[in-house]
């Protein structure tokens, strides 16, 4: 028996994670996932994304439905998918859906940490210099509590030492990276799935 595809509107600094993972979350629950993108950033502004989400969701109204989004990535993630059935995680942001929280926790512990995804890293200068509209001194009031700045890195692609460079020449804070698998994210994919195929 065919499942019924599951529909997912996702952020766009998924996409890269989501396809790697994707052909062996289909294998496992038997069915396809067919994912639409929002530009990464929106969040920003809270009414674009608040209208891209209500847009987004319409559009998949009466198919089972993952928001591949945070829970706080808006203020009002509840309010906004109200009735359309659409499930979502229950990490605050991309971060966490990447640490789990006993990673998150150790790491927390090493002092004030500013995380990054590998995406995060690769659209920085669309994030904060063009969604936020910061400057270089933006940057640094607002990194400048953050002993250090860690990109989570599932290994996707290379992370060039000019890169790393450039962002903490932006930020003024240390930036490390941290090899992590995708493994939790997986986890946290196929959970959802799972729920939206027994609903």
């Amino acid at each position: 028996m065919n499942k019924q595809p599951i529909s997912v509107l996702s952020c766009g600094i998924y996409q890269l994670e989501l396809q790697k993972i994707l052909p062996e979350i289909q294998a496992e629950i038997g069915t396809d996932l067919q994912i639409n993108y929002l530009p990464p950033a929106l969040d920003v502004n809270e009414n674009r994304l608040a209208s891209a989400i209500t847009e987004g969701l319409q559009a998949l109204a009466g198919k089972k439905t993952m928001l591949l989004y945070g829970r706080m990535c808006h203020t009002d993630m509840a309010g906004i998918t109200k009735d359309t059935g659409a499930m979502y995680p229950r990490a605050a942001n991309c971060v966490e859906a990447f640490l789990s929280p006993e990673k998150k926790k150790e790491m927390d512990a090493t002092g004030n940490v500013y995380y990054l995804t590998m995406s995060g890293l690769k659209l920085w200068r669309e994030i904060y210099q063009q969604g936020h509209g910061w400057d270089a001194v933006d940057a640094r009031i607002n990194f400048g509590s953050f002993d250090k700045i860690v990109v989570l890195d599932c290994g996707l692609f290379e992370i060039s030492d000019e890169e790393l460079f450039d962002f903490f020449e932006f930020t003024q804070v240390p930036v490390e990276v941290m090899p992590i698998s995708l493994d939790y994210f997986k986890g946290v994919v196929l959970d959802i799935c799972r729920k939206l195929l027994a609903a």
